[in-house]
């Protein structure tokens, strides 16, 4: 299926030497990025895909639902049981009346809505990086697309191109933080940690995330992060965005590198004081809810009194007595 729309050959009949200027710039900025600076449906479906690529997250890996059996795991028969549990969710709701207008205005008609869809499906299952056999056909589709020996500007290839760089756009969105600043990478490293750990302590983990977060994030960082953005750059799509990325990410590995192994201390100590504080609140809460304990009663005379109506009285009284001393000492004085 054709992923991309070129602009239109027809427009370079163009008498206007502007107007044919702009054609042939359009059709450069076509060629370049893969038709994805063109074409707005693609364009819209890359921005919607990264948007609800873990819509309904459970917190744990596709692994640990298939292990515990849970529905969608057995609904997606253990295969990208995330992803796609988020795509059904999030385009399931983009197809409610509510957003017919919207679905009107992003397609024209029902063959551009199944190509919108084919392009969400795709980008979303390329978020899937821990299934070995996407990993390999996605490898495969890049290696054939840039290599020496592919045809550059047949149709068949250009469509391979666009594919693969989609998916490589949405990998890079799924981990973003690795490509931005240190204080960004930090933020959104130590949330997947505090996630990661916390589903340990509740028992759906089998090792202690703490552990090799500190080796874990020197093998992603050299793996994968590094690999994907040197493979955006040398695509060319983003021009030189693509080197600010790969540099963000060569920063944050040497500063990991340096300072990780005191950053999974915090994070690890920053969790126990959370989880302290959480345990405090509950038992306060708990204390305020807990009904008073039935006070014991005994009686005087025919009257049933408590220990506390008892002190009240003998209070009182006793503040009469001191009241009527007072009046007599002033009375005789």
């Amino acid at each position: 299926m054709s992923r991309i729309i070129a602009p239109s050959s027809q427009q370079h009949r163009y008498g206007d030497q502007q107007k044919s200027q702009e054609v042939k710039t359009v059709s450069e900025l076509h060629r370049q990025t893969y038709g994805l600076a063109t074409d707005p449906l693609t364009q819209f479906a890359c921005v919607f895909a990264a948007l609800i690529h873990d819509v309904d997250h459970p917190g744990v890996p596709n692994a640990q639902l298939v292990k515990e059996e849970a529905k969608i795991a057995r609904h997606y028969k253990g295969k990208s049981v995330a992803e796609q549990n988020s795509l059904d969710l999030a385009y399931g709701l983009l197809m409610e009346s509510d957003y017919e207008l919207l679905r009107a205005t992003l397609c024209a008609n029902e063959t551009e809505l199944r190509r919108f869809r084919h392009l969400v499906v795709n980008s979303v299952m390329a978020t899937d990086i821990v299934d070995k056999n996407l990993k390999a056909a996605r490898d495969a589709r890049w290696d054939r697309a840039f290599s020496e020996s592919a045809e550059a500007d047949s149709w068949e290839n250009s469509n391979r191109k666009a594919t693969i760089v989609i998916e490589h756009l949405i990998q890079a969105s799924d981990v973003s933080h690795t490509l931005q600043h240190w204080q960004v990478y930090r933020k959104w490293n130590e949330r997947l940690f505090m996630e990661m750990y916390t589903a340990f302590k509740e028992g759906r983990a089998e090792n202690d995330p703490s552990v090799n977060w500190y080796e874990g994030e020197m093998g992603f960082f050299d793996y994968y992060i590094i690999p994907l953005a040197k493979k955006l750059r040398d695509c060319g799509v983003f021009g030189v965005s693509c080197d600010e990325m790969l540099d963000y990410a060569t920063n944050n590995r040497e500063e990991w590198e340096a300072q990780g192994q005191e950053v999974v201390e915090y994070m690890i100590t920053a969790y126990e004081a959370e989880q302290k504080r959480k345990s405090e609140a509950i038992r306060a809460k708990e204390m305020r809810l807990k009904p008073a304990a039935p006070e014991s009663t005994f009686q005087i005379g025919e009257n049933v009194v408590t220990k506390t109506s008892v002190t009240e009285a003998l209070g009182s009284l006793m503040m009469k007595v001191q009241q009527m001393e007072m009046a007599e000492q002033q009375f005789t004085g």
